[in-house]
């Protein structure tokens, strides 16, 4: 297991060393939560979605995402230049 010493620097920030930011797989802008423990302090990255759009995040959708991609790069897509011409082909 390593170990970092950090010193609080100005404006009360800390840098993480590099071997955590891999460790943790973690950039500017990603959140890291503390928690107070009987031990210390546990750090562990944090993810925050918003409720509203927590249904993007989920397997299921992630799966339909990356099918729209590869349908996408195939070419296996249909252009319709208004709602008409859409339903019609819908119908066929």
């Amino acid at each position: 297991m390593s170990e970092a010493v950090l010193r609080i620097q100005k404006n009360k920030n800390v840098t993480l060393p590099l071997w955590l930011i891999k460790l943790f797989h973690v950039g500017t802008g990603d959140f890291i939560r503390l928690e107070e423990t009987k031990d210390g302090v546990l750090m562990k990255p944090a993810k925050l979605v918003d409720p509203s759009q927590a249904y993007f995040w989920t397997r299921e959708w992630q799966e339909g995402e990356k099918e729209v991609e590869e349908d996408k790069k195939r070419g296996r897509v249909k252009k319709f230049k208004d709602v008409k011409s859409l339903m019609a082909d819908l119908e066929d």
